[in-house]
């Protein structure tokens, strides 16, 4: 029994180490096989290439080459993927030929084996570059994962760049240029836009078409920049220009400037089939046409009829014809009969007088008021648009005469007839003419001739007056008053009548009155006395 389990125990053993040196085998095996497992996943490289689908340019513009890099990569050894990412991946333009390159380098990222990715670069495209096809150098730089040498386990990064070629084609086929667009169409309003085309390509343009659309509060023709309105030009050769008109409407809301405009065109080639030529971006210059008031000046007083009088300036880019003045007072002191004022044709940069017969209440108190202007004028062919309100500020005078009345002679004598004279001055800042002069008395004086006339009288100006007065030979000498008053023609050619002034006149001792013959009743009583005195002296001689 014991012999037997001394026995199973060494066989025991015996397996033990059987499987440790089966373990022991097996793992340096695996050790030594190891370097040529690694070396069959991970050995290969990326393989880039450039491609260009949209190949045509268009001269004269800045156009975006979409290209697009692929990874073929190449597998030596296994089908593993660290070796074939092409990692850290960028393009740029090293050689744009006849064109100019606009972007600089541009970093992609990584490409794992067979993706594709798009890496667009921008070129301007001159005028003078030819129909043709051209290449264009792009360098690619990348870096990818190896193995240091050959059964190494242990990597290194490989970094590579690479110059590729892709052809860039000018077609030969019409191109357009827009060398002008003129509108005197404003924010607000609408009307027409002329629009010169030329054909700056080497060959004929048949059938030309155009489709222009707006944008940012621009509409062309009633389309919009998703469904453009088509408008036909016919054939143009070489250099051969043309105009076209649109009709555009400007939204208030746009302010002044150049606001741009897309245009499309599209020609039929030789076989009749349709083609887009070239797209041109040009901008339609809205103009900012304003007016000014200066000068404003005027002749308000409280209770009389006045002017105001001032200058509207064109300040804006262009000639108005049709324009109208209003004005608006801002107190119901005020009365303008009148208020539209027609303007002539006013060139940029121009002004034109106007003129407001204006009344002013006689409750009104002196002081300033507020005048408010705004010119309608025309937009463009069918939109009436207005400039303003613009405040300006008149001033009301206090309450005064329309003359002023001073004596230039008057020799008025007890008993006698005589011719005075007064000189009447214009005490307002307006002309009167026809200016009716009427003279009244009261005993004991009386005017056989009141009436005098003046045919005019501007501001300040003087005139003299001719009257004939008789006073009584009763009449007391002392200072008596007269009372006149005026009809005259304003400037408006209305007709007033002037408040009754009072002037004095002062009357004389006549040759009969009583201080006269007390002087003669002196006179011959001193005679008297002296006669009687000689009488006594001779009678007592």
């Amino acid at each position: 029994m014991n012999q037997n389990q001394n026995q199973n125990q060494d066989r025991t053993r015996n397996r033990t180490r059987l499987l440790a040196l089966v373990v022991l085998s097996l793992a340096l095996v695996g050790a030594a096989t190891a370097p040529a497992l690694v070396s069959a996943v991970e050995r290969g490289s990326p393989n880039l290439d450039v491609y260009l689908e949209d190949d045509e340019v268009e001269t004269g513009t800045e156009e975006t080459l979409e290209l697009q890099i692929q990874n073929d990569a190449e597998v030596v050894v296994g089908a593993g993927e660290r070796s074939t990412i092409a990692r850290g991946v960028s393009v740029e333009i090293e050689d744009a030929g006849p064109f100019e390159a606009k972007s600089g380098e541009t970093a992609l990222g990584q490409i794992q084996d067979g993706q594709v990715v798009d890496a667009p670069q921008r070129i301007a495209v001159p005028d003078s570059v030819e129909p043709g096809e051209y290449d264009v150098s792009v360098r690619v730089r990348y870096a990818y994962i190896s193995p240091i040498f050959e059964g190494s386990s242990s990597t290194e990064r490989q970094t590579m760049s690479d110059r590729l070629d892709v052809t860039v084609v000018v077609p030969d086929e019409p191109r357009f240029d827009v060398t002008d667009v003129s509108t005197a169409v404003e924010p607000g309003a609408s009307g027409e836009a002329v629009l010169e085309i030329e054909n700056t390509g080497p060959v004929p343009s048949n059938y030309t078409k155009t489709a222009v659309s707006g944008g940012n509060g621009i509409t062309v023709d009633g389309g919009t920049p998703d469904a453009p309105t088509e408008e036909v030009l016919g054939d143009l050769e070489p250099n051969e220009s043309t105009t076209m008109t649109v009709d555009v409407g400007i939204d208030d809301g746009v302010s002044a400037g150049d606001r741009p405009l897309e245009v499309d065109f599209f020609y039929h080639d030789d076989d009749g089939i349709e083609r887009q030529a070239n797209s041109v971006a040009t901008s339609l210059a809205t103009i900012d046409q304003s007016f000014s008031i200066d000068g404003l000046e005027s002749t308000l007083a409280v209770g009389y009829d006045g002017v105001v009088t001032g200058a509207v300036t064109n300040d804006g880019p262009r000639t108005i014809d049709d324009a109208v003045l209003t004005v608006a007072p801002q107190s119901d002191s005020l009365f303008v009969e009148d208020t539209r004022y027609a303007l002539p044709e006013l060139k940029s940069g121009e002004s034109a007088e106007f003129r407001y017969p204006t009344d002013v209440s006689g409750q009104a108190d002196a002081g300033p008021r507020q005048l408010q202007f705004t010119v309608e004028y025309s937009g463009g062919d069918r939109t009436t648009l207005e400039d303003g309100p613009m405040s300006e500020r008149v001033v009301v005078d206090d309450d005064h005469e329309e003359f002023a009345i001073e004596t230039g002679e008057a020799d008025v004598r007890q008993g006698e007839t005589s011719e005075v004279v007064l000189e009447v001055t214009n005490d307002r800042p307006e002309t009167f003419s026809n200016i009716d002069a009427k003279l009244y008395t009261d005993s004991p004086l009386e005017a056989p001739n009141s009436d005098a006339f003046v045919s005019e009288l501007g501001p300040n100006e003087s005139a003299e007056l001719r009257f004939e007065i008789t006073a009584a030979p009763d009449a007391a000498v002392e200072v008596h008053p007269v009372e006149l008053d005026f009809e005259y023609d304003t400037e408006r050619g209305e007709t007033a009548v002037s408040d009754v002034y009072q002037h004095p006149i002062d009357v004389g001792a006549g040759e009969d009155d009583d201080s006269n013959v007390g002087s003669i009743v002196t006179v011959m009583a001193f005679l008297t006395v002296a006669g009687l005195g000689a009488g006594l002296w001779w009678r007592r001689a």
